[in-house]
């Protein structure tokens, strides 16, 4: 029996052995072919657009933005330049999760240094997998994953490590839309005392959020922009509530009526979802406003080593005309 037992323990041990050097040899494949996959510069990255914060020059961007879609719908970077020189990035992307803010921020932070990161909550409601969580986490590292399909795109200079980011995004990460499809206001708002469940993982990223912006001399705030379809009072009620346990900011927009005057029936690309140029125009100039009565923020336009937020802003005006006539086409 003995021998038996012994000739078991072997085999055992003999496949245990075999399990591991295989899975050493599989990471390092990994680890070997990830850099040769990893685009070379930040245009040809997931979501392009809120990447080329990577291309701004270090230690220019002082206001983050982080969020999905409701995110690069609502704030215009150039906007808030030309009327109060503050300079500011949206790193918003399509249902964006509180996993993939913390990345945006923490590559951010490699070359910049804000002093106010926002976050749009709509991503605090938003499910996700541990699994994708770790995918994040392990993206520098093994970004074959995420990059495996440009195999066909391959070339020698994909075999160097070095990465250029040098795709500049004019807009600064925000997308304009002049489209209008009117929205349905029945209910909107309604007063309520409940409050919406946040899934359980939400509420550790959003401390660990706040942490990594106090690590890096960042105010967290918190920002609710206007939307029929994703916002609602027990929302609200929720965000206060976590905004009070964490000691952070928090606007509503959807409260303030009055100082963000969002018509309904034209400031809307998509039935109340999101807001087009218009609506963008009037929730911007609102905080805009609110972030330069902070008084921490720099006016930058007259500081000649800005000048190329200027020429992105002159280019922003061609869009800007382009974006009317489309929204006098569809009115």
């Amino acid at each position: 029996m003995s021998y038996f037992k012994e000739r078991v323990n072997k085999r055992f041990l003999l496949h245990s052995c075999k399990a591991v050097v295989f899975i050493l040899v599989i990471l390092g494949l990994l680890f070997a072919l990830s850099p040769v996959f990893m685009p070379k510069t930040n245009k040809d990255l997931r979501d392009s657009s809120a990447n080329g914060i990577l291309a701004e020059p270090a230690g220019t961007i002082d206001v983050i933005i982080v969020g999905d879609s409701e995110a690069y719908c609502t704030f215009i970077p150039l906007q808030m330049w030309n009327d109060y020189g503050i300079t500011s990035y949206v790193c918003g992307t399509p249902k964006q999760t509180l996993d993939y803010s913390e990345d945006f921020l923490r590559k951010a932070f490699k070359s910049q240094k804000p002093k106010v990161v926002v976050l749009e909550t709509n991503a605090i409601f938003r499910k996700f997998s541990l699994s994708s969580a770790l995918l994040i986490k392990a993206d520098e590292r093994f970004s074959i994953y995420r990059y495996h399909d440009r195999w066909k795109k391959l070339s020698l200079s994909d075999f160097s490590s070095d990465v250029d980011n040098d795709y500049i995004e004019n807009d600064k990460g925000y997308r304009i839309d002049g489209s209008v499809k009117p929205g349905n206001v029945s209910g909107y708002m309604k007063p309520s005392d409940k409050k919406e469940k946040i899934p359980i993982k939400n509420k550790p990223y959003l401390k660990s959020i706040k942490e990594l912006c106090e690590e890096n001399g960042a105010q967290l705030m918190l920002v609710s922009t206007p939307s029929l379809k994703n916002w609602n009072s027990e929302r609200h009620n929720t965000v206060a509530e976590l905004a009070e346990e964490f000691g952070l900011e928090y606007i509503d927009m959807n409260t303030l009526k009055q100082d963000v005057p969002i018509n309904w029936t034209n400031d809307t690309k998509d039935a109340g979802d999101h807001l087009n140029h218009i609506g963008a125009e009037k929730a911007t100039a609102y905080f805009g406003n609110y972030l330069s009565s902070k008084n921490i923020l720099e006016d930058h336009r007259n500081d000649p080593s800005y000048s190329d937020w200027n020429k992105a802003y002159s280019h922003f005006l061609v869009e800007i005309e382009k974006c009317k006539l489309q929204a006098k086409k569809e009115v």
